[in-house]
């Protein structure tokens, strides 16, 4: 009975994290993307829409029929809305689920020191309050935070009026806190470098 179980797990977790990668696909198919920036996670995952895809991620799966993706079929499609078709997009070496043209991690330079922050690992790691929502971190309008407070948060969109390190101070730390992790930095020099 052990050994049955044993091997019912294995084949569900096989299926659930079946290989080859999105991304392996997609550079048999496009082998002049191997030395790019779409040859990463990225391509396929940021920004995380559902399931921790991003839109064209989203397409690739639902299109993997008996083990097999048909790419052809998403190359006259506009993954992402920015009127470009994907097949556009990968010739011209830009991301097709993603409006960004690169991964996004940033550096803040201020008096106290450099802040950086990789949005990516913010979104994707299951570590994170955040997990794949992005209306954690991020709203238009007043809602519920995941510290439980009902606060403004970070617009979607980048508002050169509204000051992030203000709005970092006042919801990454409190979020940090929430989160009780022991690696979430609280004290200035855990993010100032």
């Amino acid at each position: 009975m052990k050994n049955i179980i044993l091997v019912t797990g294995l084949l569900t977790t096989s299926i659930l994290f079946a290989t080859p990668s999105l991304n392996t696909y997609m550079i048999a198919e496009y082998p002049f993307l191997k030395n790019t920036k779409l040859n990463s996670c990225t391509t396929c995952h940021m920004p995380v829409v559902k399931d921790f895809l991003n839109t064209y991620g989203l397409m690739m799966r639902d299109k993997k029929v008996n083990g097999e993706i048909n790419l052809k079929s998403l190359e006259q499609l506009d993954s992402d809305n920015d009127g470009k078709k994907n097949i556009d997009e990968i010739k011209n070496k830009s991301f097709p689920g993603s409006q960004a043209d690169y991964p996004e991690y940033f550096v803040f330079n201020n008096t106290k020191g450099e802040v950086h922050f990789n949005h990516e690992m913010h979104i994707a790691a299951t570590s994170y309050l955040s997990n794949g929502v992005c209306t954690s971190c991020h709203n238009n309008s007043l809602s519920t935070n995941p510290t439980g407070s009902n606060e403004q948060l970070f617009q979607k969109r980048f508002d050169d009026v509204i000051s992030l390190r203000t709005e970092a101070h006042r919801i990454c730390i409190t979020c940090h806190k929430a989160s009780g992790n022991e690696a979430a930095p609280v004290k200035c020099n855990d993010c100032h470098q």
